[in-house]
């Protein structure tokens, strides 16, 4: 009787115990505060309710699942993962916990256990895309192509041919193409775009196919593809063309393709810049200066400060002989562009070729404070210094000429002009020969440079010389001027063949372009200076 008892209180004192465990009404409102919580983003609150459910039902696998999210939400991810796991054990045929557990399984970069989890739920769950697609992309981790495009088939059927599975597809062919099977590459990239022509970026898989091939027509043929594609961003296109022609500078081809290229984009972007400015670089190196300048306008347009579209334009100004045009755009451009000293340099020739130095000067030096190339900086002083001359302020000239040579000792231009004008104004002129003569030795069949080194060994007193010189000028040059013969006169005078002399100044004379002593020199029959 006595042990009866004993087992009795024994039986009691475990269901007490099991109740205290298991509790379904107390599980249940911590569960639902839970759910408050979490709704709430009080992950803490959450937290605390959820293992509170689980206190008083340990086998609760709806509160574990819960409480991975919220162990994940404040990165305790070890717990997380291993709460998911007890629920999937608790529970193996709940899809969505074993979803969770998969994608803990790919963030972990543990595949295998991935693909062992999604195999079964894509069997059991055939109309599921996105569950489809998630093992998908773990299969192309993985580098299983095989089965891969087996499971983009599938997905193909369930929700047709779009740009998620050509991208699928691009993935692979790029990967067959990584490593050297092209084959298998092209037949995949050509699947795409069968089934997805407009899908963004097969025309740029398969421009690099081709260009890997050595098919640089059919590769230039995807770019154009490429511009006329709507799906795919301008962006890109711009990019892609960028690299194009980045690269085939000396094909002989370029130009053409520069044509078909800028119409592409024209046909497509009408209001861009983009086409009107390559098809101006295209007009501008056809030396089609009308249409360069056609397109240049149009580009500005829709760009009023585009640099390359206002550069081409004052080129063209220039090749045309529109003076006018130039000074407008090269002024309007130094506004726009205060610091880019191209855009000086051509306001600085508009108004020298209009005849306003004292102008011209103003845009030339305050260009060359911008300057930072050596040989554009030698532009800008050598054209100063001839500007100088011409109002009369050889000083400035002469430094002009001087800052040139510093930089640029050969500077063939500017050791000619720099020795004739010494020459004018009897100065240094051992320094005068000494340019006058390196000039010729760079240029020795230049009739301008031949005349002023005879000019500078006449005022230097060597008749003879002189005449040879001036005599191989002449003979050179294709049409001499009056001045050139009014020399060539002044010297024959000095070695006493006056009749000769003469005869050159009468030439002179109707040539024109000769000094003001002239005529005085013809009246007197001598020499003036």
């Amino acid at each position: 009787m006595k042990k009866k008892i004993i087992v009795i209180i024994g039986l009691l004192v475990l269901c007490l115990n099991l109740a205290a465990q298991v509790d379904i009404r107390k599980n249940a409102t911590y569960f639902s505060k839970g759910l408050e919580c979490k709704y709430k983003d009080d992950v803490e609150g959450a937290i605390v309710n959820f293992e509170t459910a689980l206190r008083y039902n340990a086998n609760d696998d709806a509160s574990m699942f819960e409480l991975c999210e919220q162990y994940f939400n404040c990165n305790r991810i070890d717990e997380a993962f291993e709460m998911i796991k007890k629920a999937v054990a608790l529970a193996p045929d709940n899809k969505w916990y074993q979803m969770r557990l998969g994608r803990f399984y790919r963030n972990f970069e543990q595949y295998d256990d991935f693909i062992k989890v999604y195999k079964p739920l894509v069997e059991k769950y055939p109309n599921d895309p996105d569950m489809l697609a998630e093992l998908i992309d773990v299969l192309l981790i993985k580098e299983d192509y095989k089965e891969a495009q087996k499971r983009i088939n599938d997905l193909q059927e369930l929700i047709g041919a779009n740009s998620y599975i050509s991208r699928y597809y691009n993935i692979i062919a790029k990967s067959y193409m990584e490593k050297g099977k092209e084959k298998e590459a092209l037949k995949i990239y050509e699947k795409v775009k069968e089934i997805d022509p407009n899908y963004p970026y097969i025309n740029i898989s398969l421009l690099e196919y081709y260009e890997k091939k050595g098919k640089t027509d059919k590769a230039f043929d995807e770019l154009i593809d490429a511009i006329n594609n709507k799906n795919l961003d301008f962006n890109t296109k711009a990019n892609i063309y960028e690299y194009w022609f980045d690269k085939a500078t000396s094909s002989p081809k370029v130009d053409q393709q520069a044509y078909r290229a800028g119409n592409a984009f024209i046909e497509n972007y009408p209001e861009n810049k983009m086409g009107y400015i390559i098809l101006a670089s295209y007009y501008f190196n056809k030396e089609s200066y009308d249409s360069c300048a056609f397109m240049s306008k149009k580009a500005l347009e829709f760009e009023a400060t585009n640099y390359a579209a206002l550069q081409y334009l004052v080129m063209c100004d220039i090749n045309l002989n529109d003076n006018e045009a130039l000074m407008e755009h090269a002024t309007e451009a130094v506004k726009i562009f205060p610091t880019q000293p191209i855009f000086y340099w051509f306001a600085g020739v508009s108004y020298a070729l209009a005849n306003q130095d004292e102008q011209s000067i103003n845009y030339f030096e305050k260009g060359r404070r911008f300057v930072v190339d050596k040989i554009l900086l030698c532009d800008f002083d050598s054209y100063l210094g001839d500007l100088y001359h011409s109002v009369g302020e050889d000083e400035k000239a002469f430094q002009a000429y001087e800052r040139v040579l510093n930089l640029d000792p050969d500077n063939v231009l500017v050791l000619n002009n720099y020795a004739y004008y010494l020459s004018l104004r009897n100065e240094q002129l051992e320094k005068a020969k000494e340019m006058s003569l390196r000039a010729i030795e760079l240029e020795p069949l230049n009739a301008i440079y031949l005349d002023t080194y005879a000019w500078v060994l006449y005022k230097l007193g060597n008749y003879k010389d002189a005449e040879v010189q001036m005599k191989k000028a002449l003979e050179l040059s294709d049409n001499p001027k009056g001045d050139n013969y009014e020399h060539y006169g002044d010297i024959l005078y000095r070695l006493d063949r006056k009749d000769e002399a003469i005869a050159n100044w009468k030439i002179a004379k109707e040539k024109g372009n000769h000094s003001n002593l002239l005529e005085k020199k013809l009246q007197d029959g001598k020499l003036y200076e």
